[in-house]
């Protein structure tokens, strides 16, 4: 029941003190909304200098129709990540459907962004299996495990070079310490969970967390340009 626009987006990032979004869809992409997706490269292309990049939101379940859409959208439209949300696409992180993207974001050059937390598909350690089972894709999981599996989160994360943790979401308030004390600065990228959460209390945690002027730079931008390949200035 969600409608998020860039101007809503826009509001919240002046709000939160963000300069520049990854943004990804609401929806899963093919499905029932056959403008679903240039509903969201509309978006991408509102302003680019505050919305930078984009994660496509995948259904595995359209097999070669989405496998078509996303090759399209990452060397045709800009897009520069995917997104898999296991609770919503109903199949777990290591399910071969799932893989199978994963493994073509890694041909594509494109990290992979899970949600993940305490639903039964969208754990830590099946992110794992999947990691293990694509080690040329970077991933990105969300959430880190939420509020109770943020621990397999950290030992999944140091087992696996290619996962990265983002925090969004997490109410522990040092949560963003204990990623960096796991897996260094470099392996962790901020995030906000927009619109569920405001970026105020992301960006608080953020200021929180005891971070050098150097680890802060990693974590807000530069990990995640690094990732999407994207020219930022970091001196801001």
């Amino acid at each position: 029941g969600w409608i998020h626009t860039p101007e809503v987006l826009f509001g919240m990032m002046e709000e939160g003190g963000i300069d520049k979004a990854c943004i990804t869809g609401l929806a899963d992409i093919p499905g029932d909304d056959d403008e679903a997706y240039p509903r969201f490269v509309a978006a991408l292309r509102t302003d680019p200098d505050r919305i930078v990049a984009g994660y496509l939101r995948i259904n595995p379940w359209y097999g070669n129709r989405a496998r078509e859409l996303f090759i399209r959208a990452v060397r045709e439209d800009g897009i520069r990540g995917l997104k898999l949300h296991p609770t919503t696409i109903i199949l777990p992180p290591h399910a071969p459907a799932v893989i199978e993207f994963v493994r073509l974001a890694g041909e594509l050059g494109v990290p992979v962004l899970f949600h993940s937390g305490d639903e039964p598909n969208a754990l830590p350690l099946q992110i794992g299996k999947c990691a293990e089972a694509c080690p040329d894709t970077d991933i990105i999981m969300g959430h880190m495990g939420g509020t109770f599996f943020w621990e397999d989160a950290l030992r999944v994360a140091q087992k696996y070079s290619n996962i990265y943790l983002e925090p969004s979401g997490n109410p522990l308030p040092d949560i963003i310490q204990k990623a960096v004390a796991a897996v260094g600065a470099q392996r962790v990228v901020f995030g906000t969970d927009m619109p569920a959460i405001h970026p105020k209390v992301e960006r608080y945690k953020l200021d929180h967390a005891g971070l050098t002027p150097e680890e802060k730079e990693l974590v807000c931008s530069r990990n995640i340009g690094r990732l999407m390949g994207l020219k930022l200035d970091t001196n801001r």
